[in-house]
């Protein structure tokens, strides 16, 4: 896990409800780390997305706003496993805050914060074409 730990996940889930939305087998009492590394995995990929020409990849250290973000995209993930059920308001309402986060850091509205990451150059080269000058050296003269 790059951008986020597995306490973090725990933080912003509940143990019960990681058992839940992570395993297959309802019997089960504890989380299946398969399918959260999946989760986080997902997350961290569309993250990237975002991010990929804008910074230089991978970001070190990870800004806490890419943390949280993996984590909201992770619950929204692990959520629509589970098609039986609606999912909560709250975790809707984050996945599109958290979307229209990354569009604003993709975009430069937002920065990061980042003490090292600069801006990656665009590719390819730049040409400019100007009109000849109309006054020179020469025309301000006889001024």
């Amino acid at each position: 896990m790059r951008y986020c730990t597995r306490a973090d996940l725990g933080h912003a889930i509940p143990q019960i409800t990681l058992v839940q939305l992570s395993n297959d087998d309802p019997a089960a009492t504890q989380p299946n780390e398969s399918v959260i590394d999946d989760g986080v995995r997902h997350a961290q990929e569309l993250v990237d997305g975002y991010l990929r020409g804008r910074y230089h990849l991978p970001l070190d250290p990870v800004p806490t706003m890419l943390r949280d973000a993996v984590v909201y995209l992770t619950r929204h993930w692990l959520y629509q496993r589970r098609p039986e059920g609606a999912l909560p308001d709250a975790v809707k309402d984050s996945r599109k805050d958290t979307l229209k986060l990354l569009e604003n850091i993709r975009d430069g509205v937002v920065t990061l914060g980042l003490p090292t990451g600069h801006a990656a150059p665009e590719p390819g080269e730049i040409r400019m074409r100007s009109r000849p000058q109309q006054f020179n050296a020469q025309v301000w003269g006889r001024y």
